[in-house]
């Protein structure tokens, strides 16, 4: 996918702030696994946000992305700070670190990004992955979006716009039993639906400080 590659040379296309999110998911594996660090997993890291906030609170940080762009941007962000993490160039399909086990894992507003087939490869890589009681937490965009099925429909719930920034990129939006389809083999520990209702908007998109309706599952 060369657009990520080439979304990660702009700096409007980098979010720098991580997602509270993802703060309060460490600190939940924190407490089912008391010793530190902790091996913890960033699937599709993009530049590197979480990643390198996984360093600065003392755990082994691993971090994957399809964009090469968006690993050199993390690693100068994490040597800039004095930081270190384990990164690799790796397809959400593939097993991007072979013989490591992973206390937890996260994917933040990317697994979507793909078909259901390569989405559910990629949850099953997650799963082979982790310690007994590991947990893996990620957002997903709903079929509520108000941003949903725009462009060329590839497969069911599936959508491939061909203008814009994401020009190529697959989106694949889920209903609420598309979720407990992709989660079937773990157990379901938090299964939340964010709705936002846009009643005006006119900012582009690359700018819009406001989520979308959303999935946000830890299993």
């Amino acid at each position: 996918m060369a657009a990520w590659n080439e979304l990660f040379l702009n700096e409007k296309f980098i979010a720098v702030l991580p997602q509270p999110e993802v703060f309060k998911f460490v600190k939940v594996l924190e407490r089912i696994f008391p010793d530190k660090p902790l091996s913890i997993w960033d699937l599709c890291c993009g530049a590197g946000r979480h990643t390198v906030l996984l360093s600065q609170m003392g755990h082994k940080a691993y971090g994957s992305d399809i964009s090469e762009n968006g690993i050199i941007h993390t690693q100068k962000w994490l040597d800039n700070n004095g930081l270190r993490a384990t990164l690799k160039v790796a397809d959400m399909t593939e097993q991007a670190f072979p013989g490591t086990t992973f206390h937890g894992a996260f994917s933040w507003d990317a697994l979507h990004h793909n078909t259901i087939g390569k989405i559910n490869k990629a949850v099953e890589n997650v799963y082979e992955s982790l310690y007994d009681g590991g947990m893996f937490m990620v957002s997903l965009i709903s079929t509520k979006s108000g941003s949903s099925f725009h462009g060329k429909e590839i497969e069911k719930n599936t959508y491939v716009t061909e203008e814009g920034s994401e020009a190529g990129v697959p989106h694949h939006y889920f209903d609420e039993q598309g979720i407990r389809d992709l989660f079937k083999k773990w157990k379901i520990i938090s299964l939340v639906e964010i709705e936002s209702t846009y009643i005006e908007t006119n900012i582009d998109f690359s700018i819009n400080p406001f989520p979308y309706t959303k999935w946000n599952v830890i299993v």
